[in-house]
């Protein structure tokens, strides 16, 4: 640190000299310089806080509204009134997001037709809770062109950012040209400070616009090689740090389940290690559907499909109610979801999963399937047998401080408890070594 330090201060004397040498040309061509950089990183600045903001507010609105059309589906079979409740939440979480996104992008020409679009979906959502008469196909055309009105905005954004990068690579080039120009018309030691100037800056700027392309390209993990220090560092280090945003977000939509829309392993690991790492107490609940393989042979995998993703919109919806603004719910695979919560709420999510789970079971099944208590299949030895309506299985890890070290370890001594569980008949948990129905 001392030596960069101490470069920099050589360059300075330098550029000193150079001032009182050259004068008013050697002047021009310094502020011509710093202006060019300045403006470069004020783009930047501009790309990292607005931009990845508003594409990550883009996110938000499609997750939003799918949610509210899939609630609103569901409310045309089941005619619940908590559906009405849980479409306006989402409802309120897109007019949230949308108002972020005007706020941040003001020049989406979309913006508009988005609104438009989305009024129009919100009328036939709101004369469907009311109990007029809607057509599913009118909801899904609505619907579609709310999505495709995202996907407009989406667009926009792209479009916008390509441009702004465009602007940056023409700014570098620009500056250093005129730079060059009113340099060179210096005394020779004004030349030749103003060389090892330029060459520095030219050096940086080919990173820089090198980094741009790479990033753009996806390498989120190239790093310019650029120090730190003035303007030239300060706006590598804003590039590495995009880089490193925009990789998140692509863990983050390649982790999650296509079924229920959850988070997956990536952001499992990453939410039970912050947590460890932070010292703090927790639950771990492991989540399995008991009976299930003999239901998918039985009723298909579309239906069985149907079957996870709505145990993983039960599963989301308890421990949003939960109350606890830390709490992770996410999606292992199949019919492995898992559960992290405040171990003082893990007691009454166990007790509330289970009660929603066994009463939303049974419409999954034939009357006849209900009237007996379950279907007949072959289990896995090949012998012909009667299985139960599918219940639900939940192991509980209560994690405290200096219990466990890794992610793995949590993970293979839940995977020992669910084991246990598994092994008493119908919807059941069991939280460290106690174990119970309904009750722990």
């Amino acid at each position: 640190m001392l030596k960069r330090k101490h470069l920099q201060l050589s360059l300075t004397a330098k550029l000193i000299i150079s001032f009182a040498i050259n004068g008013i040309c050697m002047l021009g061509a310094l502020v011509y310089a710093i202006f060019g950089l300045s403006a470069m990183h004020h783009l930047v600045d501009d790309i990292a806080y607005n931009d990845l903001a508003a594409a990550t507010t883009t996110i938000t609105l499609r997750d939003s509204m799918l949610a509210q059309e899939r609630t609103a589906r569901r409310f045309m079979i089941l005619k619940q009134p908590d559906l009405v409740e849980m479409h306006g939440r989402q409802a309120e979480r897109f007019r949230r997001a949308f108002d972020s996104i005007t706020t941040q992008s003001r020049l989406y020409s979309s913006l508009n037709q988005l609104a438009s679009r989305y009024a129009d979906y919100s009328m036939l959502a709101t004369r469907l809770f009311n109990g007029t008469g809607i057509t599913e196909s009118a909801l899904t055309t609505a619907a579609s062109g709310v999505e495709t009105a995202i996907e407009s905005v989406r667009n926009e954004q792209q479009q916008l950012l390509v441009h702004k990068l465009t602007t940056a690579k023409e700014r570098e080039a620009y500056t250093a040209t005129w730079a060059l120009v009113l340099a060179l018309s210096g005394v020779s030691l004004s030349v030749l400070v103003a060389s090892v100037l330029i060459y520095s800056f030219s050096s940086s700027m080919h990173k820089l616009q090198k980094a741009t392309h790479r990033i753009a390209a996806g390498e989120f993990d190239h790093d310019p090689q650029i120090p730190d220090g003035g303007e030239i560092g300060s706006l590598a280090r804003d590039f590495k740090q995009m880089g490193q945003r925009l990789k998140e977000l692509e863990q983050i939509s390649l982790d999650a389940s296509p079924l229920t829309r959850l988070p997956g392993n990536i952001a499992i690991e990453r939410s039970i290690t912050r947590r460890l790492r932070e010292q703090q107490p927790f639950a771990m609940c492991y989540l399995d559907l008991d009976n299930f393989k003999s239901y998918n042979d039985r009723y298909g995998y579309i239906k069985a499909s149907e079957l996870i993703k709505e145990t993983g919109y039960l599963i989301h919806r308890v421990i949003e109610n939960m109350g606890d603004p830390e709490a992770f719910v996410g999606h292992i695979g199949g019919d492995d979801f898992v559960v992290i919560i405040n171990h003082m709420l893990a007691k009454t999510a166990c007790q509330n999963i289970i009660h929603d789970f066994d009463e939303m079971i049974p419409q999954y099944y034939t009357e006849d399937d209900r009237a007996v208590g379950g279907i007949e299949g072959i289990d896995r030895y090949g012998v012909p047998r009667r299985f139960p309506l599918v219940t639900i299985s939940i192991a509980v890890l209560n994690c405290q401080p200096g219990n466990y070290a890794t992610a793995a370890e949590i993970a293979t001594a839940a995977a020992t408890v669910k084991d246990r569980v598994k092994e008493s008949s119908g919807s059941n948990y069991i939280i460290v070594r106690e174990a119970g129905r309904g009750d722990c």
